[in-house]
């Protein structure tokens, strides 16, 4: 039951992001035409369905593997699509079409992409479903990095190097340093200690399922445009979903349910205008909805700080 209302949340959650949901609805409005048949991948809360349904498909898939299923159902019946819309609830690997569709959608994105582990599951469901010249919402999507200042990340770490009650609770600071923080923080493109630059990017025609599959690397060099100071990595995804429409959670966009990854430093530290800021990255699919990431920043050649989310790295910490 508790999982159950997570879930529930979760998709409420969505359902609020009216800039994920129009961009969506009219990337769909572009791109179906009348009779077309459409696949949602991942259909949550089945509102993409209703979108394409609205925008002409006589047919569409709302495969969905968790028990949000029974809810699109609900929601689609009483908006009288149910003769149109089929939901599905099973796993995407094992679901068995009658036939090819004409347009492909889905929103897997996590934070910055590739880090809920559904790229794979997108292109296996583009090999064996989408016709030839079929089309793909989103059809490219770009992971943006960009180091910055972020005062309630120094707040939230300094609390805990404060010796709260008078425990020493530094533990609880390091950890934290080595977790990838999703937060609603408003960060501006002030805050930003130079231009973002693209970690990868995938085309959703062309990626092939090995290249969907494996670690996510990325080795960047920034040049500090201004002195200041510098709390961590923020990350974030550009995504376009037609040729008119894209979708992005950028430092400096219009605010959605993701919010910002932000990858944090163990202290702030005081940088200078045109200082040069290296940075390793790695996204580690581990499991579907999940993954695993590495960082490390050095500045001017200096020492190098390395960060792990991966469980052996807890093992470093005496806990109680």
């Amino acid at each position: 039951m508790v999982e159950e209302y997570a879930r529930l949340s979760m998709h409420r959650w969505m359902l609020s992001d009216e800039v994920r949901n129009e961009a969506y609805r009219k990337a769909i409005n572009e791109v179906v035409r009348p009779g077309d048949a459409v696949l949602d991948m991942g259909a949550g809360s089945g509102i993409l369905s209703m979108f394409a349904a609205a925008a002409g498909a006589t047919t569409v898939y709302a495969v969905e593997r968790t028990d949000i299923a029974a809810v699109a159902r609900t929601i689609i019946e009483r908006n009288g699509m149910s003769d149109r819309i089929r939901v599905i609830q099973e796993n995407l690997e094992d679901v068995d079409l009658p036939g090819r569709v004409d347009v492909l959608i889905s929103e897997w994105m996590g934070g910055y992409g590739v880090d809920e582990n559904m790229l794979a599951p997108l292109v296996i469901a583009r090999d064996r479903w989408l016709r030839p010249g079929g089309k793909i919402i989103p059809d490219r999507v770009t992971a943006m990095l960009a180091p910055m200042w972020i005062v309630e990340l120094d707040e939230e770490l300094a609390h805990w190097r404060s010796r709260p009650h008078g425990v020493d609770m530094d533990v609880v600071a390091d950890l934290t340093a080595n977790e990838v923080v999703m937060r609603q923080w408003p960060v501006t493109t002030e805050d930003l200690l130079a231009p973002p630059q693209p970690m990868w990017s995938h085309d959703a025609y062309t990626c092939s399922l090995e290249e969907a599959d494996r670690t996510f690397e990325a080795t960047l060099c920034f040049t500090a445009t201004r002195s200041g100071k510098f709390s961590g990595l923020a990350a974030w995804f550009d995504a376009r979903l037609s040729e008119q429409t894209s979708l992005t959670n950028a430092v400096g966009a219009p605010a959605t349910h993701w919010g910002r990854s932000i990858f944090p430093l163990h202290r702030t530290i005081e940088v200078k205008e045109g200082a040069t800021i290296q940075v390793e990255l790695r996204c580690e699919p581990v499991a579907r909805g999940g993954s695993e990431t590495y960082w490390s920043v050095q500045i001017d050649g200096g020492p190098v700080e390395r960060h792990d989310t991966r469980p052996r790295r807890a093992a470093a910490f005496t806990t109680g």
